[in-house]
């Protein structure tokens, strides 16, 4: 008798984000998935935007969660472990220049908020700047550090800790400011007005993804980063940069923070570094923490540094620089992005491309002139491409952009394949905005009343 599991999940699981057309898998490897009737999946989106960068179910990592589970599975978090010192250790060897001490959690909405209440704490400020387009996470805190308020419009009058704020960013190709070679001057001087006029000396933190994920992979120009960075630092304000998709080779390099020089006082990373396995951290300058602070409260729960997480991580870190993926995800990014770009020569309906290595967003505008998301067209896009064996996830405004960004271990044959579906998936969104178009422009038959 086979068990019913689409039936038991409707009974049974309380989920989110839940579409008709969601699967049901049954195991993975590398870049693959299967359902539970046995078809086979490629993932471009290594898992929930990069848990798998190291590919599903990598044997090192397996092996590693497995004997730490059999050895020292947790600890009470008055005492310490091995792995988790060991982790600490060798993050700091790889992390921005002065962070050397790292607090591991259950993931990266947790690490955003474990790092907002430490800024709070050591400045005794309690403002928090963030971004318009912005994700950190889905908790009550930090759904008001989101720049995207959709995420939060369910909630009774839209709630939001009063001390936490938008600014407008640097979007290259959606400029909230306007448009204009240098508009990201007016997003420099959006941070500075807001500090200088809005915030009464009260704010400890400035808070940014280095490209925004959730928001479509919106990228800023190079001189916006370093206006950033020397309005907080003049003005004393710390700067947390959140890397938990962009982080760990994801973009061709260690960090995408390297990419543009950018030097936090405090980095957010967790997806990729878990492999699979849940797992959030910040790491911060030592100078940074007052003396009683490592003894006190400031934040607590029961898998804070414990020794799974770590176990997992140090074997990520691994693989990370034995197979050198930072590398792997230069070439394959730059292999992705103009396979797109030449799509882009034939599809009028792709707008936009970018993202900084394995970290590709292609923008579907219904029209390139006026930018309108392509919405209806993507929607049916996303349901096209898993038909054809294929996971895909739209995102931005108008959950319009394709978000490519598989395990960078793909094989070059599911890389290639990868490609060709999409290929696919972007002339269907081609034909049903031309469809769309075709009927918004068809007279309305004789007779018809208004």
């Amino acid at each position: 008798m086979t068990t019913d599991y689409r039936s038991l999940s409707n009974d049974y699981v309380l989920h989110a984000v839940k579409k008709e057309k969601s699967l049901i898998f049954d195991r993975g490897e590398g870049s693959r998935l299967w359902d539970l009737d046995g078809k086979m999946y490629l993932d471009t989106m290594s898992g929930s935007a990069g848990p798998a960068m190291v590919g599903h179910a990598h044997p090192a990592v397996a092996e590693a969660v497995a004997r730490q589970m059999a050895k020292l599975p947790s600890t009470n978090i008055l005492h310490e472990s091995v792995p988790v010192i060991e982790f600490c250790r060798r993050l700091a060897a790889i992390t921005p220049h002065g962070l050397t001490k790292t607090f591991i959690c259950t993931g990266g909405g947790e690490a955003v908020e474990a790092a907002i209440k430490f800024a709070i704490r050591v400045t005794g400020r309690v403002e928090v700047i963030s971004l318009t387009g912005a994700y950190h996470g889905m908790s009550l805190a930090t759904m008001g550090l989101t720049g995207m308020p959709a995420m939060r419009s369910w909630l009774p009058g839209a709630i939001r800790w009063p001390a936490f704020r938008q600014i407008p960013s640097a979007d290259s190709y959606r400029p909230p400011l306007g448009e204009g070679p240098e508009n990201w001057r007016a997003a420099v001087h959006a941070l500075e007005a807001d500090l200088d006029g809005a915030s009464s000396g009260q704010v400890a933190a400035f808070l940014m993804e280095i490209v925004q994920g959730p928001n479509g992979h919106s990228l800023f120009p190079a001189e916006y980063y370093r206006g950033i960075q020397r309005v907080c630092r003049e003005r004393g304000v710390l700067l947390i940069v959140d890397e938990i998709q962009t982080g760990l080779a994801r973009c061709g390099a260690t960090w995408a923070s390297d990419l543009f020089d950018v030097r936090p006082d405090i980095l957010v990373a967790g997806k990729a570094l878990g492999g699979g396995f849940p797992i959030g951290t910040f790491t911060t300058r030592k100078d940074l923490i007052p003396d009683t602070l490592e003894s006190e409260a400031w934040h607590m729960l029961t898998f804070m540094n414990q020794p799974v997480a770590a176990a997992a991580g140090l074997a990520v870190l691994d693989i990370v620089e034995k197979e050198n993926l930072a590398e792997r995800a230069r070439v394959l990014g730059a292999e992705a992005t103009e396979w797109f770009r030449q799509l882009a020569r034939r599809y009028e309906v792709i707008g936009d491309v970018r993202g900084p290595g394995l970290f590709i967003g292609v923008d579907f505008v219904e029209d390139r002139e006026t930018k309108g998301p392509a919405t209806t067209a993507c929607r049916k896009a996303w349901e096209y491409a898993l038909d054809h064996g294929l996971i895909t996830q739209f995102g931005g405004i108008g959950a319009n952009v394709l978000k490519f960004k598989p395990p960078l271990t793909t094989p070059e044959a599911d890389f290639k394949q990868m490609l060709e579906i999409c290929s696919d998936t972007v002339a269907f969104i081609q034909q049903e905005v031309d469809r769309q178009k075709v009927k918004r422009a068809a007279p309305e038959p004789a007779g018809v009343a208004r």
